[in-house]
């Protein structure tokens, strides 16, 4: 994924954004830059930009993500509900592309519950993951609309 995806979804990025896709594995490292050249067009040509529309190296990742919070949001921990929603804001964007990528229902409920096992096991997620136990036998036509049901609601908070 790419920030074309968020673009499509009209779903409006800044650096917080971009700290948590490359923090949780939605995107690559590539997007940091991808992102300065943005800003670049549009006329931001402050040193920290130039520098890391030029491509970040894999060895510094960790200390160009500390420079971006420290330079465009300080105050916020990982915790913070801002982050928070920026998660949950990629979330949704991930999830939607899954659902338009898998053609059958197995192979999506395989890759939500690979999403779920590798995104902090987010509790609001557990009535569509095939692996948890359900409260009542279900089938999976019914994980499967859960699903898709979970992503419109979300897709109404972001929209």
């Amino acid at each position: 994924m790419n920030l074309k995806e968020l673009k499509n979804r009209h779903i409006n990025y800044d650096w917080k954004t971009v700290y948590v896709v490359v923090q949780e594995n939605y995107f690559s490292k590539d997007v940091i830059s991808d992102y300065a050249g943005e800003l670049m067009k549009i006329g931001d040509e402050s040193g920290i930009v130039s520098e890391l529309s030029w491509g970040v190296s894999s060895d510094d990742l960790d200390k160009v993500m500390l420079e971006i919070k420290t330079n465009y949001f300080p105050q916020l921990d990982e915790e913070s509900p801002i982050l928070i929603e920026e998660n949950r804001k990629l979330r949704f964007v991930y999830l939607s592309e899954i659902k338009e990528r898998c053609k059958e229902d197995n192979e999506l409920l395989n890759k939500l519950a690979a999403f779920y096992g590798n995104h902090h096991y987010p509790e609001d997620m557990v009535s569509f993951v095939n692996y948890m136990p359900q409260e009542v036998p279900t089938t999976k036509e019914e994980m499967v609309h859960r699903f898709k049901k979970f992503l419109k609601l979300e897709g109404v908070r972001f929209s």
